[in-house]
């Protein structure tokens, strides 16, 4: 349905055009009646509208200055006149304005109708054309894409695909060239935090790069899927400008992009050669890396030499780990990329590293202790070594996790000690109007004096001897603050036998004797 306002100040007038005119049947709407050029603007402002039939002699703001300002807020808008025979001489104007119809007052319903019909047929003819216009405007870069691919993929109609490329405007000067393969690294992950209006912001400002770059090099390039790009160049595009594309498409994000070259061939019949190889420069970020570029003549580097046993390397890692060392925590880590360094593809080191997960796992059990509970992890999210996409990324990924469980497996001892020191506090409070002996606390806890003294003193820093000491004392010091009981009985109750020891022991310690204490009270 058309949109339809109608504008004029006689009010009965503006009243019979809306009530009596079959504007269903003409397919349009009334969307408002307005009673001045003024309110008629606040109309067009607020809302689309494809059709103003106004009267032209109105006060203030005749019909014509309406229509001026109407096609400067809707350039598209269709304007119908109307006027009486007086005022016959403004059809110039109007005509002057391109204006759709001129209909004479007194009106009559037919010419209305006819006139509408007119501007109806009209408006259906753009739409036609402007939808034929939209949906080519909207199917060309699909076209390029699937040209595009199918000359990276091999063409089953060279001649075909050429014709296509061209009237696609896609054409190169030389036969020479060569192709290359954008990706954002560590995409699986890097854009978790983000939803998906933020996503679609980057991908639109990357595409916005990679188009501009593209222009200024002349560089043909696709979007293979969301994210990544192909880019076919001519031989005398050095491939080294290309590293000016990995740092402008990721400029202001939070991503980084990684570029393989394949080789320059002769003719497009070749190009599918370049795309395979320009494919495997790209999986070479495993071993050489990311954010760079990388040509298909680089290469992984020397293989390392012949790893240790594996086997050994986990048992040495195990004990690194339940003792707390984690230098060497980390040279079992090196050593265990020895072996990942011997390997060809990503699926062999993913199966290297599950069976040295399976095999930490069951080392833990053996101490009672369980991988996946100590790092609050499930057997699922495992599968982000998958979507690591350098050694780098995995050895640090691994080296994390074993400093982790290091920590993890000592704060597990350490509480396990202090649980056992607050009760060996706890027992000499209980005893301590006795001779507490580190013999008899040791029997007591079923531990070796000598194993029994150096946890209490690794966990509180004073030896057993000391503490006991310590703690009579300001047991004492406690019951000096009684003045019903004498200084010797207050040293009795804590196991003072010998006043004059006690005395000495309890100035050296407060710096005052036990009586000029409790003077000072």
């Amino acid at each position: 349905m058309y949109k339809v306002l109608l504008v004029d100040d006689e009010l009965l007038d503006l009243e019979g055009l809306e009530r009596f005119m079959d504007w269903d049947g003409l397919g349009m709407e009334v969307c408002a009646a307005a009673s001045s050029g003024f309110e008629a603007l606040k109309v067009l402002e607020a809302q689309a509208v494809d059709i103003i039939v106004t009267d032209i002699r109105m006060p203030i703001m005749s019909g014509m200055e309406l229509a001026r300002r109407a096609l400067e807020l809707h350039p598209k808008l269709k304007i119908i006149f109307v006027s009486g025979y007086e005022d016959f001489q403004y059809a110039k104007q109007a005509i002057s304005m391109n204006a759709s119809g001129y209909v004479l007052k007194p009106m009559d319903d037919e010419d209305m109708r006819r006139t509408l019909v007119e501007v109806r047929e009209t408006l259906d003819r753009e739409g036609e054309h402007s939808h034929l216009q939209r949906c080519f405007s909207e199917s060309e870069p699909l076209v390029k894409r699937e040209l595009f691919l199918q000359l990276l993929d091999g063409m089953p109609d060279e001649a075909r695909v050429l014709s296509l490329l061209k009237r696609v405007g896609i054409t190169w000067r030389t036969t020479r060239l060569y192709t290359a393969l954008l990706e954002p690294d560590d995409l699986s992950w890097k854009l978790n935090g983000y939803g998906d209006g933020a996503k679609a912001e980057m991908e639109n400002r990357l595409e916005t790069a990679v188009e501009l770059f593209c222009a200024e090099e002349r560089i043909q390039a696709c979007r293979t899927e969301r994210f990544h790009y192909a880019l076919i160049l001519e031989e005398n595009v050095d491939s080294g400008r290309l590293r000016r594309l990995i740092e402008q498409a990721v400029s202001g994000m939070p991503l980084t992009v990684t570029i393989g070259v394949g080789p320059a061939v002769t003719g497009l019949r070749e190009l599918p050669d370049s795309f395979e190889k320009a494919k495997h420069a790209l999986g070479l970020k495993l071993f050489l890396g990311k954010g760079k570029l990388i040509l298909h003549s680089d290469a992984r580097g020397p293989i390392s030499a012949k790893a240790k046993d594996l086997d050994s390397i986990l048992q040495a890692l195990f004990a690194a780990m339940s003792s707390y060392r984690l230098v060497d925590v980390d040279d079992c880590n090196e050593e265990l990329f020895v072996w990942v360094g011997n390997m060809e593809t990503k699926l062999e080191i993913y199966q290297l590293f599950l069976h040295i997960v399976s095999k930490l796992d069951a080392y833990l059990h053996t101490i009672n202790e369980d991988f996946y509970a100590l790092l609050g992890l499930e057997k699922k999210h495992l599968s982000i070594l998958y979507h690591l996409e350098t050694i780098e990324d995995m050895k640090s990924w691994l080296r994390r996790r074993m400093f982790e469980l290091s920590e993890r497996l000592q704060r597990k001892r350490q509480g396990k000690k202090r649980k056992l020191v607050a009760e060996i506090e706890k027992y000499i409070e209980e005893r301590l109007e006795h001779n507490v002996m580190l013999r008899d606390a040791a029997n007591h806890f079923s531990f070796s004096p000598n194993h029994l003294g150096q946890i209490f003193y690794e966990e509180t820093g004073v030896y057993f001897s000391d503490y006991v000491s310590l703690r009579r004392l300001e047991r004492v010091k406690q019951l000096l603050g009684d003045p019903k009981l004498k200084v010797y009985e207050a040293a009795n109750r804590v196991g003072y036998k010998n006043l004059s020891h006690f005395s000495k022991q309890f100035k050296e310690y407060y710096g005052v004797s036990p009586g000029d204490y409790r003077r000072h009270l």
